[in-house]
């Protein structure tokens, strides 16, 4: 009884231990580039909504959040510039290439 008791709680550290490793909260540079991308979200999700309405009003809403998709790219080089972190950096560097991807099929410029 002894024995397997401390068996099934060396396996419930370990498995702690490993749950802790895998699963880290973001850090302050994960949480900037995730701030940008839903700014990217909301203004993309905006501009495909406005878009397709093709009235005066949906035009002028399409062209504001087509300026908020700018904008949120010009935010992304800024923050950019200042990541340190390997993990930041390739997420920085996945969100540019789909801003860039939306702005070349919606002729942004």
């Amino acid at each position: 009884m002894g024995k397997a008791f401390l068996v099934i709680l060396l396996i419930a550290v370990a498995a702690f231990v490993a749950y802790k490793q895998v699963h880290k909260p973001p850090t302050d540079e994960e949480l900037r580039v995730k701030s940008v991308e839903e700014a990217f979200i909301s203004a993309s999700s905006r501009f495909i909504g406005a878009a397709g309405g093709g009235t005066a009003a949906g035009l002028d809403e399409a062209e504001a959040a087509a300026i908020r998709v700018l904008k949120t790219r010009a935010e992304l080089d800024r923050v950019e510039g200042a990541l340190t972190e390997k993990k930041a950096i390739a997420a920085a560097r996945e969100l540019r290439g789909k801003i860039d991807e939306f702005i070349r099929k919606n002729d942004m410029k």
